[in-house]
């Protein structure tokens, strides 16, 4: 009983021990990335800034796509899509389902290091497109479909179109951002995100009130 007990912690430590080091790979990958790009990112930067061998990382990741496909994951999969989901399952009103979404964007906008991957994404994409398809398939595709669903599944909201009202609620918020951050427009177009938020609200949700 005791030897089972004491195997079972044996293998939750060695599991945590795991998940540390690969967070710390993860982790310095980001940073490696951001100094030296796509391009100049190689698997031996990634081990000397995250303080293992190379072997280690390739026990954990394929390639350097995978390490990519590790970063977006841990800013934007873990955080964006769980809350997402969380928002979008909540019984509250339809209004205050959407407040909390477009509460998901500002949080994102907050983010130094989810800003400084968008850039690189963005920086990175003439010569690496695969890196910008893989952000919208794993990002911007399922926030969409989320939203998609979430507009079909109440039908008082009488929305004609529930995919398009997705992309210019998530596209609006999206363009906000790289417009402030990405492409540094915040002194240039001053303009609080709440404020856009409440005007698209107002908007899906008087246009559905004159369709009732």
């Amino acid at each position: 009983m005791n030897l089972s007990l004491s195997h079972s912690s044996k293998k939750e430590d060695l599991s945590a021990y795991s998940k540390a080091k690969r967070d710390r790979i993860v982790k310095a990958a980001l940073e490696t990335f951001l100094q030296y790009g796509y391009k100049g990112t190689s698997m031996n930067r990634v081990a000397e800034r995250a303080g293992v061998i190379k072997q280690t990382i390739y026990s954990h990741f394929n390639d350097k796509e995978g390490l990519f496909v590790a970063i977006i994951e841990s800013l934007t999969l873990e955080h964006f899509r769980g809350q997402f989901g969380e928002r979008i399952a909540s019984p509250e009103a339809p209004e205050t389902v959407l407040r909390k979404i477009a509460e998901v964007f500002a949080d994102r906008q907050k983010d130094k290091s989810y800003i400084a991957l968008m850039r690189t994404v963005v920086g990175e994409s003439s010569r690496f497109p695969e890196l910008a398809r893989l952000y919208v398939n794993t990002v911007i595709k399922p926030g969409m479909k989320i939203l998609t669903d979430y507009f079909d599944a109440h039908p008082e909201l009488n929305i004609k179109d529930p995919e398009a009202c997705a992309r210019i609620f998530c596209g609006s918020l999206v363009s906000y951002i790289m417009t402030q951050e990405i492409l540094y427009g915040k002194e240039i177009l001053p303009f609080r995100m709440e404020r856009l938020a409440d005007n698209l609200i107002e908007l899906i949700l008087r246009r559905s009130s004159k369709r009732n």
